[in-house]
């Protein structure tokens, strides 16, 4: 027996009619009917008998009733409890690339978390090449990356934004001053670069090398603000994406040096495809979504 069968019957029993209890329970009348002879065969009894237009319950319909009451206020309530649960209490563990958790997630996590309060999220740093990994040994339950494009078949894609890629400098640097830039220009320039796993930095140094330019690195660093910062102060030109340094644009601290590039980086977000997407995960991804 169903729950299906067991309402039909509860309220087959309650209205003693069957083109009513169609009505009620938005079905046809032979459906109702068939889900009664089916619940009768499974029972091998008869729970009902039709007498006219009026339907009566038969000994073992009246046993029967109260126990169906019950089982379908239980299946009512463990729904309850498991919807309660979903929507305010459970954990995400988000995958995510270092500039976007600075720069992005910030405001998004605020906003979640005023819908959300009892939701733990926990931010883990990660590079493009690890997402499949992680999200198939279930270590994350989504991934937020700037990059190259990622593509597998046993993750799908929720968001694919393309980013634009910036080399910078400080104001006072003698290329800021240009209004056209060739890439001959960065000739022995001194460059302040993300780490070698870096999508767009490999991208960079590409066209630098395939143009046989010669170039200095002054600092290598994994922390996109001290890059920003040394770049600032006149150190040398970097190489990061236009979300990473809108406030220094505005405050005119970097200024972005007229190199036209056409790499292929982008913001995504990904699930595994055998992923179940909770209520309060879907509404991360929506909010995710509308906040890139």
């Amino acid at each position: 027996m169903d729950l299906k069968q067991l309402k039909t019957f509860v309220v087959l029993s309650k209205n003693k009619n069957y083109t009513k209890t169609a009505d009620e329970l938005g079905y046809a009348q032979s459906s109702i009917s068939a889900q009664i002879q089916q619940l009768e065969q499974e029972l091998n009894t008869k729970l009902l008998d039709r007498i006219g237009k009026r339907v009566f319950l038969t000994a073992e319909g009246e046993m029967l009733l109260p126990c169906a009451i019950e089982m379908l206020a239980l299946a009512s309530n463990i729904k309850d409890r498991i919807d309660s649960s979903l929507s305010s209490s459970g954990q995400l563990i988000i995958g995510v690339s270092e500039s976007l958790c600075i720069f992005k997630l910030p405001e998004i996590v605020d906003i979640f978390k005023k819908s959300h309060p009892n939701i733990l999220l926990q931010l883990k740093l990660i590079e493009n090449d690890q997402v499949v990994q992680q999200l198939t040994d279930n270590t994350i339950d989504i991934a937020l990356t700037i990059g190259n494009p990622i593509e597998h078949p046993s993750i799908t894609s929720l968001l694919k934004k393309r980013e634009e890629i910036l080399v910078l400098s400080a104001p006072t640097h003698p290329l800021a001053s240009k209004n056209v830039l060739d890439i001959k220009d960065f000739t022995n320039q001194r460059l302040i670069l993300t780490g070698l796993g870096c999508n767009y930095r490999t991208a960079f140094e590409y066209d630098l090398k395939s143009h046989g330019i010669t170039y200095q690195i002054a600092l290598e660093a994994g922390s996109v603000q001290a890059i920003k910062e040394m770049a600032a102060s006149g150190l040398g030109l970097c190489v990061l994406p236009n979300l990473a340094v809108r406030k220094e644009r505005s405050a005119n601290l970097l200024v972005p040096l007229p190199y036209k590039n056409d790499y292929k980086i982008y913001i995504q977000l990904f699930c595994h495809n055998s992923k179940w997407i909770s209520p309060y995960l879907a509404d991360f991804i929506e909010l995710v979504k509308k906040s890139i």
